[in-house]
């Protein structure tokens, strides 16, 4: 029996029996309960009392669910009669378990009570995010209770997927735009935790207890600025305004510093802070949306991702103008989702950004390994490719020949038909040394009127018949350029590597040679080195 087949048999043996999976059995009996804060009947003042009156003739007898979201500080209390059930969003421990996204509980009243269902809660302290109440079946209740948490832990794992693509992306890159993108992202999904109450789930995981509110306004202030700022960077204004630019860098400072300061200020100002803050962003989200629309009308780029990116955020200030009350019933999960496809346009933006960078950069690369004249790679281009042509090859051990071409009398063809019509010469012998080569081997102009073949995995006299080939082929210059009685020959030397060869210097030294070597014979004909190179190891 092979070892593969007895670790087959053991690892079955180890079940049991064969085809049969043991349990895994985890965890051990429970012998505390998480603490529940202790409810106390006694009306404290500021906090606010709502009572859910009973149905005419009184409750059915049959249960109802009643959950309070929204409650974004202090402690939730729901009672009717002696059943009472209290809890915060502070610390996900304190609530119910069938409810996750808000401080629930299932009362069943007496059928004909009359007594109403109390709750009581602190006041709100942002004004435009209001408490909401909702009453009725468990099981509905229960549905859209898991379809709100189902939301918003999906928009924030989609932040938090963004933030880290974004940090693998720097590691490969070290382009900072991504730590400042991962960064950014990252205090935003934060924030996102904050709104949402995922910040308590399942257990704080935040050291801000007792200022979560300061530090969700904080962040809002902050972000506000950053968003700015990163909106203005991928819109047209950047390149046509760069003053407005300077502009916001510096207000968005400003904000981060107002954001910092958001605990040591007293609640009033904490309110207004919020709400100048929301309305501040749903101006700057409609300002956004108009450069956006001038830059499409304008077709300049950028105006489409800009739109995309803030058309959520107008959708949301148009219900927070016109339907508040509609908005604030899914108000929490519609800035999630906002703010995650913001922060997806955003990331997308950043990636095509950083792809036309790459593709500049590497048509810089080519322009400068490129001879202008003639689009064939240059000398740096050359010499680059011929080192890697020695490694492959002595890795390989298969043969690598050179051939060092020059083109004879090109002096004297610019003297008699001018400059213009020698470089048409150079563009045609490009042209020839393309179609009489094969396609995996290397040409390159040198300099001049020189020329560089590299022919891996060729010997000598495949070279040397590559060259007639050429040789042929500019026959009829004269013909094709239109200048009767123009004569254009070449002299070429080959070599080939060797094992005792240290770099491409010994090689094309050889190769120059055999060049010269052509040309003190008479011109227009090709010489092989001398002696006949070795094979290599």
């Amino acid at each position: 029996m092979s070892i593969a087949g007895g670790l087959l048999v053991c690892m079955l043996a180890a079940c049991g029996q064969l085809g049969t999976a043991a349990p895994v059995v985890t965890g051990a009996p429970a012998l505390v309960s998480d603490a529940q804060h202790e409810c106390v009947h006694v009306h404290r003042p500021g906090r606010q009392v709502l009572q859910l009156p009973a149905p005419e003739g009184g409750w059915s007898g049959h249960p109802q669910a009643v959950v309070v979201l929204n409650a974004l500080s202090g402690e939730v209390d729901i009672r009717h009669g002696q059943r009472d059930r209290c809890g915060t969003l502070a610390d996900a421990r304190t609530l119910d378990s069938r409810f996750r996204a808000g401080v629930g509980t299932v009362l069943v009243p007496d059928a004909g009570d009359t007594a109403p269902i109390e709750i009581e809660y602190d006041a709100n302290p942002l004004p435009l995010w209001r408490p909401i109440v909702q009453l009725g079946e468990p099981a509905p209740v229960q549905r859209a209770d898991i379809g709100r948490f189902a939301i918003r832990v999906a928009s924030l794992a989609v932040v938090l997927t963004l933030v880290m693509s974004a940090l693998l992306s720097f590691v490969a890159t070290r382009e900072r735009a991504f730590l400042t993108y991962a960064t950014t992202v990252s205090v935003f999904a934060i924030w996102l935790a904050l709104l949402s109450g995922m910040w308590a789930w399942p257990r704080p995981w935040l050291p801000i207890a007792g200022f979560a509110v300061e530090a969700m306004v904080g962040l809002a202030v902050a972000l506000v600025g950053v968003t700015t700022l990163a909106l203005v960077r991928q819109s047209w204004l950047r390149r046509r305004l760069p003053q407005v630019e300077r502009g916001v860098r510096w207000g968005a400072r400003a904000l981060v510093i107002a954001g910092l300061c958001a605990p040591l200020l007293p609640p009033v100002v904490l309110a207004t802070m919020s709400v100048a803050t929301e309305v501040g962003f749903y101006l700057l989200a409609l300002a956004f949306a108009g450069v956006a629309i001038t830059a499409l009308a304008r077709r300049r780029g950028g105006g489409a991702s800009l739109l995309a990116g803030v058309l959520p955020f107008l959708a949301v200030a148009a219900l927070e103008a016109f339907a508040p009350m509609t908005l604030a019933l899914w108000k929490v999960e519609a800035f999630m989702l906002s703010g995650g496809w913001l922060a997806l346009t955003c990331s997308m933006v950043l990636t095509l950004r950083l792809g036309m960078l790459r593709q500049q950069r590497d048509e810089m690369t080519r322009l400068a390994q490129t001879d202008p004249l003639t689009g064939l790679p240059n000398r740096r281009a050359a010499l680059e490719q011929l080192e890697r042509s020695i490694e492959a090859a002595r890795a390989s051990g298969a043969p690598l020949t050179v051939a060092f071409i020059d083109l004879d009398h090109f002096k004297r063809i610019n003297d008699l038909y001018g400059h213009e019509c020698g470089d048409r010469v150079l563009r045609h012998v490009a042209h020839a040394l393309r179609g009489a080569f094969r396609s995996a081997d290397h040409v390159a102009r040198m300099g001049g009127e020189e020329f560089l073949v590299i022919l891996p995995g060729a010997d000598p006299d495949h070279a040397r018949m590559r060259v007639d080939t050429l040789r042929a082929m500019l026959a009829s210059t004269g013909v094709v350029l239109d200048k009767p009685g123009m004569q254009v020959t070449l002299s070429a030397g080959i070599s080939a590597l060797r094992a005792d060869d240290a770099g491409v210097d010994a090689l094309l030294q050889r190769a120059d040679t055999a060049m010269y070597a052509a040309k003190h014979a008479g011109r227009d004909r090709t010489e092989l080195e001398s002696p006949q190179p070795a094979l290599v190891d």
